[in-house]
């Protein structure tokens, strides 16, 4: 084979994929990367969740890693674990596909090289460290980035891009929409919309431009933020691949884990420019029931989060119903104009609840809690440790999403826990979203924290997976 487009075809087809059928390559794959195999140092791709991208550059690192003698394809993404996501989908392919005999995946060094190189130093595809110095000084053949939405910095890319010359290296990028047109993948769209060759086909929802030597080329897959989000036929065609069905892309509409920023970024690839509210306000407002008061000595669980420094601790109690909702009621305590606020008054509100109620659990963070917790269950008070870490927090979100959005849970229609829960926004992590306090309003959300916390035990949900999780 040569390094060409019609020969990575042909290369994909020997492939297994994770259903056991071949890879075939799509015609908008071809599209997207007919300029790369033409020559052209820097393609961008900007698409919609879902459309095989990272499998699509696992394939071209192994076909690249074949092809080119003395290759050294690099790896590059926001985190180490971010960018090993496409090393496994590349070592993936080896195993499916039996290619044992031409490719040794080394996955403690989260390396693939060619069999029969002695040394680890030969051809190889491996992954790099997220931080800038891990990836100074290298001279890629081919250097791949992923996700370019998440990272922090254009230090990384530039450090790729600069190490391109030496060897007449090629860097492909591949990324979903971002929320901030100032960061490293918003500015580089930007100036590729700027680029004179920029056209948009409004049928495909499709974006091109390419610089007039050929050297940079931008591919983006998206809806115009006027168009409707939620015709599926429209969103259908910002996403190419042929298994991204109206029906396929109904069921990700109708998840009721599914929040409309997601939505709008993930599905139709909008920039949705910051972040937003988690929840529409009157859909919180509709679970309110100014009657609803959790029974003494009912069994409830309960949630603490506590504040740091200056910020409210909150208390949440949930019970459930005998109809399945979450009843949930909260405890708000600020602290004294200077200074942190006492935790024995926390503690002595627990065990006031413990005397009206019948706690099954006290959920909290060993990070701020861990020897009040240790006193209160001397008290006799089952304790259960919550640390707020990526995963779980994701999947206590997704949770309490799930419950707003279907009508699982009631509230007493406190306008303190209110003004908690709406001040909280979504923060996209590699486990999936989760929520966290709005950094430009400063506007508490302990209750809401507290909030998500109870109700993952509340609904006998105790795996630490989010409930839907983008790949």
């Amino acid at each position: 084979m040569a390094y060409t487009l019609r020969d990575f075809g042909r290369f994909c087809a020997g492939l297994r994929l994770e259903n056991g059928r071949p890879m075939r390559l799509e015609a908008f794959q071809r599209r997207m990367l007919a300029e790369h195999f033409k020559g052209a140092t820097e393609v961008v791709i900007v698409i919609p969740k879902k459309n095989g991208k990272t499998t699509l550059l696992g394939a071209v690192a192994l076909f690249h890693l074949a092809e080119v003698p003395e290759a050294e394809v690099v790896i590059g993404a926001s985190t180490r674990d971010q960018a090993r996501i496409l090393f496994k989908q590349a070592a993936g392919l080896v195993r499916r596909s039996g290619l044992d005999d031409l490719f040794d995946v080394k996955s403690g060094y989260g390396e693939v090289r060619l069999t029969g190189y002695a040394t680890k130093d030969g051809p190889r595809v491996r992954v790099l460290a997220a931080d800038v110095m891990g990836a100074d000084g290298v001279i890629p053949t081919l250097a791949l980035v992923d996700e370019l939405h998440r990272h922090p910095s254009g230090d990384l890319y530039g450090v790729f891009r600069d190490g391109l010359g030496p060897r007449d290296g090629q860097m492909i990028t591949i990324s979903t929409a971002g929320v901030a047109l100032d960061s490293p993948l918003g500015l580089l769209r930007v100036r590729a919309h700027d680029l004179e060759s920029f056209r948009r086909d409004a049928r495909a929802k499709r974006n091109f431009a390419r610089t007039p030597n050929g050297e940079f080329v931008l591919h983006e897959w998206c809806l115009e933020s006027s168009e409707d989000v939620d015709d599926l036929r429209l969103v259908a065609k910002a996403n190419p691949a042929s298994w991204q069905t109206v029906k396929a892309l109904r069921r990700r509409h109708e998840s009721p884990t599914m929040t409309p920023w997601q939505w709008r970024r993930f599905a139709c690839g909008i920039w949705t420019e910051g972040a937003e509210p988690w929840i529409d306000p009157r859909a919180w407002d509709d679970l309110a029931d100014p009657a609803l008061v959790i029974p003494e000595g009912a069994d409830v669980w309960v949630g603490v989060d506590i504040g740091v420094r200056q910020d409210s601790t909150a208390i949440v109690v949930a019970h459930r119903l005998e109809d399945e909702r979450i009843a949930v009621a909260a405890r708000i305590l600020e602290p004294p104009p200077h200074g942190a606020l006492p935790l024995e008054l926390v503690e002595q509100a627990i065990r006031d609840i413990a005397v009206e109620h019948r706690v099954l659990g006290l959920h909290y963070d060993p990070w701020t809690f861990r020897r009040s917790a240790e006193i209160l269950e001397a008290d006799g008070i089952p304790v259960v440790e919550f640390p707020q870490s990526p995963e779980r927090m994701a999947s206590a979100s997704a949770n309490l999403y799930r419950l707003v959005e279907t009508g699982g849970l009631v509230h007493d229609g406190d306008p303190v826990l209110r003004s908690h829960v709406m001040a909280g926004v979504t923060k996209e992590t590699e486990r999936g979203w989760r929520l966290v306090k709005d950094p430009k309003m400063r506007r508490p959300v302990d209750a809401l924290i507290a909030l998500a916390m109870v109700c993952l035990p509340a609904v006998g949900q105790t795996s630490l997976e989010p409930m839907v999780a983008f790949v």
